[in-house]
């Protein structure tokens, strides 16, 4: 990207403070790329650092939501805005990006936030947060707190790390001057622990304060370093008295706020702390044990990286930390021997060289700042949604996941039925599907629209339904946008009236991908033959793969026996050829899988609205026990119920996709052309009709199924890797008509 561009870092302040450090270390290393920074804050201890650097601050009373503080801010970061010409802003606190937000909407210059920490969400602070067009997490957890607490959609978090400087963080660092100015001897044994001493940052501070007598008992000279200042200072400081009138001797030395931490560490031994500091001090070669006000994670090794990286090294959701779990990891530190305590060290530097550098940090910073600048345009998508149907709902995971396999962070918007659950479990922007005006506001916002899958345009289900999706394909061409019919499913069209308005609106959208031959042979018979058409396959066959083991202990759940022989999973919904006789001929199936080979059968509601009633009618009508999923699941642990059954009877579609990606044997049960053409698409011969079921024809399929089962099990595996080649095509296929406009096939 450019990097004559003029960038704005916002925050509080600037004392000592992971966040701080960040913007620092940040600011530092976009000015050695070429970028011209200025920072605005409150002021504090880095300032000097940053002037030194030759990087421009602004002192702007940015520290507090003081009404006649946050008037001042507006009116000095206007003027800093247009003075210096900013071509981003990036915001890294609640009470600056409240403040650039506001800002943003009438200068409207690109505008990105990180998140570094939790925030309160008491008293509507929830509301007056404003996380930018795109915001930079600087952990997972701080991800998913974002998309669980502020519906922050997925596409719009980029996570990074907290990089660290390791020349200035170096094994290398001259300690001599620290040590004569805090009086530290070669002799003595030394513990550094760093952080801010804030009511919400210094309990690990107090509670090593606590061990120290104990930890004087075992270890020779004994010195601790404490560093850090903030409203809690006064208690740590008093605590530190008290410690040292009981021991003698200054045992515990308080430096209160300090820049040069690098300096610091240097003479450590052994490392306290959390997060930032704690990065910083495996830069430095420091053995480090990690705890903090949010918890404890100890004496770090290769055993505690995935919490650490999950935690963002803060302690996140780990157990309370508390001067017993110190002491033992202190105790456990120095019984070491010394080649043990130094691969500790030498494992921490490399790691942080590896993956926390504050290059790593920068490049990601900067593909977000890139992404701003570009201004994306959104991709609408059209279908089923929002209305608790597990097909419909796996369709909408695998597009979402097809796409983002060739886009990164697509500014992706769902047209749904139910947008506030639609935003919750995919993690994507949602709207109204009815609400024309918000329909129309995206269009503005929209370059593409995607239609599907599912089978969209047909007339079984009713006119109105086609029509609803016919009138969003035609309002999209109208304004300009580029049209995909995304692995659809086409037909029956028996108006004939319909089928005109289908042909003349199809005729018109820029590409068309199928899920089946049968959709490209109903597309020719009705007339459309101007898009560019490929036959692909459903989107689900692109999703990861089922977890059997996790189905197993779900199904365990719905009183499904664990030393069941064989499950029958069964897939029913209510049609009209679904009467007394089709529930009669179907229990007598299950009755005869049961009996003959110890299959025990569970009925899996896809929609529960419409099916959880005929599945409990035919369980009425069997003799054999059975259980019935009655609680709405998710598309994974659909997917991976099904997956743990040993054969699926399935009269929805994407109960026999689910089946086909588990490698389970399946029959189905036509009541709507898709599922015949599927199955033929499958290469699955067993297929029944919903209006004659005869248990005679289901019989003879249970037992081909069972004398067959390594057969059919291979055929699905096979079908399964064409599958999904097919499938992912779609995603590639939909980015590339974003991106260039125009598909064309060979």
């Amino acid at each position: 990207m450019r990097t004559d561009l003029n960038i704005m870092l916002s925050l509080m302040q600037l004392d000592i403070g992971g966040a701080e450090t960040h913007v620092v270390e940040l600011a530092k290393e976009l000015q050695r790329k070429g970028f011209n920074v200025v920072v605005t804050s409150n002021g504090g201890s880095y300032v000097k650092e940053l002037e030194e650097s030759g990087i421009k601050h602004y002192r702007v009373p940015l520290q507090n939501k003081n009404p006649l503080n946050v008037l001042k801010a507006v009116k000095q970061l206007k003027h800093i805005i247009t003075a210096e010409k900013i071509d981003i802003v990036h915001s890294h606190a609640r009470i600056p990006s409240f403040i650039l937000g506001k800002l943003h909407k009438v200068m409207k210059f690109p505008f990105v936030t990180t998140a570094h920490w939790v925030f309160s969400l008491k008293y509507g602070l929830k509301y007056i947060t404003d996380w930018g067009e795109k915001v930079v997490a600087v952990s997972e957890d701080i991800k998913t707190y974002l998309m669980d607490n502020y519906k922050t959609p997925e596409a719009n978090i980029n996570v990074t790390i907290n990089g660290i400087d390791t020349n200035k963080f170096s094994p290398d660092i001259d300690d001599s001057e620290i040590r004569q100015e805090l009086g530290i001897e070669p002799e003595d044994t030394v513990i550094v622990y760093v952080s801010r001493m804030d009511e919400s940052r210094s309990l690990a501070a107090k509670q090593l304060i606590e061990t120290v007598p104990e930890i004087d008992k075992i270890v020779k000279n004994l010195k601790v370093v404490i560093v850090g200042g903030g409203n809690d200072f006064t208690n740590v400081k008093s605590k530190t008295e008290d410690v040292n009138r009981r021991l003698g001797r200054d045992c515990i030395v308080l430096t209160g706020s300090r820049t040069d931490i690098n300096k610091l560490v240097a003479p450590a031994d052994l490392f306290v702390g959390v997060s930032r500091a704690a990065l910083e001090a495996m830069s430095a070669e420091k053995p480090v044990i990690i705890a903090g006000n949010e918890g404890y994670i100890g004496l770090f090794d290769e055993d505690k990286l995935q919490v650490g990286i999950d935690t963002n090294f803060c302690c996140r959701g780990c157990a309370e930390s508390s001067p017993e779990l110190m002491l033992g990891d202190i105790k456990k530190f120095f019984a070491m021997d010394a080649e043990e305590q130094k691969r500790l060290a030498k494992y921490g530097r490399e790691l942080i060289k590896k993956d926390y550098s504050v290059t790593r940090m920068t490049e990601d910073t900067m593909k977000v700042y890139e992404w701003v600048l570009d201004k994306h345009d959104e991709i609408l998508v059209s279908g089923y949604y929002g209305f608790k149907n597990s097909g419909d709902d796996a369709l909408l995971k695998a597009m979402i996941e097809d796409i983002k396999r060739y886009k990164e962070s697509p500014e992706i918007v769902v047209l749904s039925a139910n947008p506030k659950e639609t935003t919750a479990k995919y993690r994507v922007k949602a709207i109204n599907r009815l609400n024309p005006f918000s329909v129309l506001k995206h269009m503005k916002k929209a370059s593409m629209l995607i239609s599907g899958g599912g089978t969209l345009i047909q007339d079984a289900t009713s006119t109105q339904s086609l029509l609803y999706y016919i009138m969003v394909i035609r309002l999209a061409l109208k304004k300009k946008l580029k049209v995909m019919l995304y692995s659809n499913g086409i037909g029956p069209l028996n108006n004939k009236g319909n089928i005109r308005l289908a042909k003349k609106v199809l005729n018109k959208v820029d590409v068309i991908t199928l899920r089946d031959p049968s959709a490209a042979k109903e597309l020719e018979k009705i007339g459309v033959t101007e898009p560019e058409i490929k036959v692909t396959a459903d989107p689900v066959f692109g999703m990861d793969i089922a977890d059997k083991e996790h189905g197993r202990e779900l199904l365990a759940g719905f009183g499904v026996p664990e030393r069941a022989n064989r499950i029958l999973g069964v897939s029913v919904r209510r049609t009209k050829d679904t009467n007394a006789e089709f529930e009669k001929e179907l229990a007598a199936i299950c009755d005869y899988a049961a009996d003959r080979y110890g299959c025990y059968p569970v009925f899996i509601p896809m929609q529960p609205s419409r099916d959880e009633q005929i599945s409990r009618s035919i369980m009425q009508r069997m003799s054999a026990k059975s259980s019935i999923i009655d609680t709405r699941l998710d598309v994974h642990d659909m997917i991976s119920v099904v997956a743990a059954c040993d054969l699926c009877i399935g009269m929805r579609l994407h109960s026999l996709i689910y089946a086909t990606t588990g490698i389970v044997p399946l029959i189905g049960i036509e009541y709507d052309p898709k599922v015949k053409s599927f199955m033929d698409y499958a290469g699955q011969k067993m297929c029944m009709s919903a209006r004659s079921l005869n248990a005679d024809e289901g019989r003879r399929f249970i037992d081909r199924c069972i004398n067959n089962y390594d057969e059919i099990q291979e055929q699905l595996r096979k079908c399964c890797d064409d599958l999904y080649n097919k499938a992912i095509e779609n995603g590639k296929i939909a980015i590339e008509l974003y991106e260039k406009g125009s598909v064309s096939f060979e």
